[in-house]
């Protein structure tokens, strides 16, 4: 099965549906005009770690996932940690996602809202912003150049943070060329749900010291944290690893603390 292709397939499915309603959901978008930072709130500098934490409904290949517990009820243990932003997948397909979730975290989030989906289209961008996201992904291996620019110039148009997900050296030239400030590393090959934990080490050094640099996929330790801010990062995302514990706001607080000098921070800061 190549995870990618099929949520592509469907999306199409859904975006066919959606296309009739673009011009309303432009001008419902345009209106807002007030967006949570999400990219000021996960760089906390470069000696540690902003968290984020990630919903999904169910995940491929794992058990994990908020399941039958209420999205919300979820969500405020992950603020009780102090994470700096949090990430809910929208995909209906092998994540029992939507845009009710977004809309529904957004209204009680003390947090930016990163919507994190497959987008291909305008007029799915424009249904974010109204449903609530702070910020999109923008997975480069889903799309050309020339979508991703357009997606991307449309998203900050309009205020949004686009954050621009990269798996591969080709992934990353396309990012440079937009001259992308928000990059996350995923491990996770989205063809093949394998994840390779020495993808950030392997791709930061690409990027200007001034990108904001996230990780995600397979982050489940304090130490792959501190591995992953040696490197370079500024922050990660981390969804299964946290959905999976009763008391998640320990994790959360034990990466908060990771310092690149290896003093732990104390302070909760």
């Amino acid at each position: 099965m190549d995870y990618l292709d099929t949520l592509l397939e469907h999306h199409k499915i859904r975006l066919k549906k959606l296309l009739p309603l673009e011009g309303k959901l432009r001008a419902a978008a345009i209106l807002r005009n007030e967006y949570a930072g999400f990219k000021t709130a996960v760089d906390l500098g470069e000696d540690r770690l902003s968290v984020v934490a990630q919903l999904a409904r169910t995940l491929p290949k794992s058990d994990a996932g908020t399941g039958s517990e209420p999205i919300q009820t979820v969500a405020g243990r992950m603020f009780e940690g102090g994470i700096q932003g949090i990430s809910i997948v929208t995909e209906s397909t092998l994540f029992d996602g939507s845009l009710v979730d977004l809309s529904t975290i957004s209204r009680i989030s003390p947090v930016p809202v990163l919507a994190r989906g497959i987008w291909t289209h305008p007029a799915e961008i424009c249904q974010a912003i109204v449903s609530g996201a702070d910020a999109v992904n923008l997975v480069a291996g889903a799309l050309g150049q020339t979508d991703l620019r357009d997606l991307y110039s449309l998203a900050t148009g309009l205020g949004l943070d686009a954050m621009v997900e990269v798996h591969s050296l080709e992934d990353v030239e396309q990012a440079l060329d937009l001259n992308a400030d928000l990059i996350c590393i995923n491990h996770r090959n989205l063809h093949t749900w394998e994840t390779d934990p020495d993808l950030t080490e392997f791709l930061i050094d690409e990027f200007p010291s001034s990108t904001v640099v996230l990780a995600t996929g397979g982050i489940g330790t304090v130490e792959d944290a501190r591995r992953l801010l040696e490197a370079g990062c500024n922050g990660v995302i981390i969804g299964e690893t946290l959905m999976r514990q009763n008391i998640p706001q320990d994790l959360i607080a034990a990466i908060r603390n990771v310092r690149l000098s290896g003093a732990e921070s104390t302070d909760g800061n």
